[in-house]
């Protein structure tokens, strides 16, 4: 009994200690009264944890991946025009923010786009002749392969399909075959010249007339081309790298069409119109993804996956009633005219990302 009531005590003891115990941030030196310092905000945790920790670290601080994005994404899927609402009306601790949304979602799109498409299985190598092609498919196609060995026996060279080698205008129907491969089925063109085929020709055939200055990087354009026909996977490599920069400019456009529909509304600023669009495009981003990924669901995938496209299309004109209180009307004429400038604009920023890219390679 009197060891039992001297643990008590002792166990009293200690409590008491660590009450009276002051814990210092260890990195301005600010009393704690919390678990943040309220003068530099760090958590006053042990540094010192498990190895566990440090992914944690990474997927909590880093990418935020908590309780907060789970309610984020969960309403970005269904009204994101009214999470852009509730963010700009101040209720922003149970919301992530709208960029690192954005790029959250846009990273992870990128990434299943180009695992979908599966470019590495790509190989290098000239075009297969029209020789090459029909005995590809002659493996499968029993007339076809009859076809082909009545040619080879008899001798003619199998070159191009569309030459009838049996005829006694042999020489003759080549020719103009090989002639229409150039000018096309309706004749030379208008100044009689052939067109210029890309993979065989040089820069030196074409018949460039503009300005001096914009030739060499025409020319660079030119023979990229004709190494991205022969080995695309540079190009693949420099369009990866460079068009989701490019389509950073996204936003900002529609931020600026936001901007101009609603002038006339005072009290909408700027940054309420970067805040809606970065929210729209982190939605447009995570339902092209779900459509992706869905499209992969054996039978019913592709139903499933036209429903969101469906979906997605429909929230630009639901967004404009959220987010800014448009009536039905004006939403739609609004939605109407955003969605067709900002079509066209989108259009024109993938041009540019995929003419850079092959200049760049």
């Amino acid at each position: 009994q009197e060891r039992q009531v001297f643990n008590d005590r002792t166990r009293i003891q200690n409590k008491s200690d660590k009450a009276n115990i002051t814990v210092i941030c260890q990195n301005d030196g600010t009393s704690l009264s919390g678990d943040y310092c309220h003068t530099c905000g760090q958590r006053a945790d042990e540094p010192r944890r498990a190895v566990i920790g440090l992914v944690q670290d990474v997927f909590v601080d880093t990418l935020a991946i908590d309780g907060k994005l789970a309610r984020t994404i969960f309403l970005l899927l269904i009204r994101p025009g009214r999470l852009a609402r509730r963010y700009l009306d101040g209720r922003r601790v149970h919301y992530s923010p709208p960029f690192r949304l954005y790029l959250f979602a846009s990273v992870f799109f990128f990434l299943t786009v180009f695992w979908n498409a599966n470019f590495d299985k790509l190989d290098p190598g000239t075009p297969a002749t029209s020789k090459e092609v029909l005995e590809e498919i002659a493996k499968d196609d029993p007339e076809i392969a009859e076809l082909l060995g009545g040619l080879t026996d008899r001798g003619a060279p199998v070159e191009n399909p569309r030459v009838d080698y049996g005829g006694a205008n042999n020489d003759t129907q080549a020719k103009e075959s090989t002639d229409a491969e150039y000018t096309g089925e309706d004749g030379p063109s208008e100044n009689g010249s052939r067109d210029i085929d890309i993979t065989k020709s040089s820069w030196d055939e074409v018949s460039y007339s503009g300005p001096a200055w914009l030739e060499p990087h025409l020319q660079r354009m030119f023979e990229a081309a004709q190494r991205a026909f022969e080995d695309p996977r540079l190009f693949i490599a420099q369009a990866r790298e460079y068009l989701p920069r490019v389509l950073l400019l996204a936003p900002a456009f529609y931020a600026l069409l936001l901007f101009l529909l609603y002038i006339y509304r005072r009290k909408f600023y700027v940054y309420d119109h970067f805040v809606v669009a970065l929210y729209m495009h982190a939605a447009l981003y995570a339902y092209l993804l779900i459509s992706i990924l869905a499209s992969k669901i054996p039978v019913a995938g592709g139903v499933i996956s036209g429903l969101i496209v469906v979906w997605a299309l429909l929230q630009p004109f639901a967004a404009l009633k959220q987010a800014y209180g448009s009536g039905t009307i004006s939403a739609l004429l609004k939605g109407v005219i955003s969605t067709t400038i900002y079509s066209v604009g989108v259009l024109i920023i993938v041009l540019v990302g995929v003419s850079y890219s092959l200049y760049q390679s």
